[in-house]
């Protein structure tokens, strides 16, 4: 599973991971029961999920067909359960009764959709872009090897980028638009899913950091280094569509996610520093204060940071890297 706050490059590795051997991208499965199941919206593969053969095959092979499950109760379970409110009891299994039916049925079915969307495919591995903390915390139930790649990118960044008004392609012709938040909403968002990330760890769930800005710069080599994480093999055969500046793209079937998940071709890697120069001196400073703690940790205080921190990364005398990310499911 990949995890972290949104707007931090999650979709586009997911796209480049999912163009490897024996991977596949299912989107943000988080969003499929409300998205897909209830509301038919677009596919990453630009047809509406009833008619998209891949995912009807999916619930086919999973429940004899989308058409058996009942789906205001298949909503509403997940948003029932899955909250960051609720942490404490997705670590310690201690819910209410009412709460414990729901997340017992919800299991059920992730489990059977993850393994008929493997089966489907004939993909080994599974990327999951859902990116929510307490879906993660979710997953350690269900039946799969879950590990997660955890994405950071600038904050300063991922707030400016939040402000934007952004379309959603996937309603059509709809006029619906991407959620947008305050500066300080973003950092207290951002602060919280990279904290709660970290804290998998603990619950002996592997964990993977990695920074926008690295792969940005080396595409493919964070690719390979996600492959190894994943366990699977990781030559340059596997990543033979990922160029220094650009990758080869094909359509993927991902029900959820930022709107780039719809383009196919060849797309230009680029880091996106157009917050540098257009976000406001004021909210750059709010920024800066309120996530000053883990920019320090993670290297991002320095205007030059990232580059040492790239040369370190690659030193032989290097520790390498610390483990916190985002998920993949096997």
């Amino acid at each position: 599973m990949l995890g972290g706050f949104g707007r931090s490059g999650s979709t586009l590795l997911e796209r480049c991971l999912a163009e490897c051997p024996d991977v596949v991208g299912l989107g943000e499965v988080l969003h499929l029961w409300e998205r897909g199941l209830r509301d038919n919206e677009l596919c990453g593969c630009s047809l509406h999920f009833a008619e998209c053969p891949f995912w009807q095959g999916v619930g086919e092979k999973a429940f004899g067909g989308w058409g058996t499950l009942d789906v205001a109760e298949a909503v509403e379970d997940r948003h029932e359960v899955v909250r960051n409110r609720y942490l404490p009891e997705l670590v310690t299994g201690l819910s209410p009764r009412r709460r414990q039916t729901r997340a017992k049925r919800l299991l059920i079915r992730l489990n059977a959709l993850y393994h008929a969307a493997a089966e489907v495919s004939g993909a080994r591995f599974i990327i999951d872009s859902s990116k929510h903390p307490a879906y993660a915390y979710f997953l350690r139930r269900a039946d799969v090897n879950l590990k997660c790649v955890l994405v950071v990118r600038d904050p300063r960044g991922v707030a400016y980028s939040w402000s934007k008004v952004v379309r959603r392609p996937e309603v059509g012709n709809a006029e619906e638009y991407m959620p947008r938040y305050s500066t300080v909403a973003a950092m207290a968002n951002w602060t919280l899913y990279s904290v709660l990330f970290h804290l998998l760890a603990l619950l002996r769930v592997d964990v993977k950091t990695v920074h926008y800005e690295d792969f940005m710069s080396q595409p493919d080599e964070v690719v390979k280094e996600i492959l190894v994480f994943m366990g699977a093999e990781a030559t340059s055969a596997d990543v033979a569509h990922i160029r220094v500046d650009a990758v080869d793209l094909s359509a993927h079937h991902t029900v959820a996610g930022n709107p780039m998940r719809m383009k196919t071709g060849t797309l230009r890697i680029r880091k996106d520093t157009e917050w540098q120069q257009k976000m406001s001196a004021r909210d750059r400073r709010v920024a800066s204060l309120l996530s000053f703690p883990l920019r320090a940790v993670y290297g991002q205080h320095h205007p030059e940071s990232w580059s040492l921190r790239a040369a370190i990364r690659k030193s032989p005398w290097s520790p390498g890297d610390s483990t916190c990310g985002s998920c993949a499911t096997t």
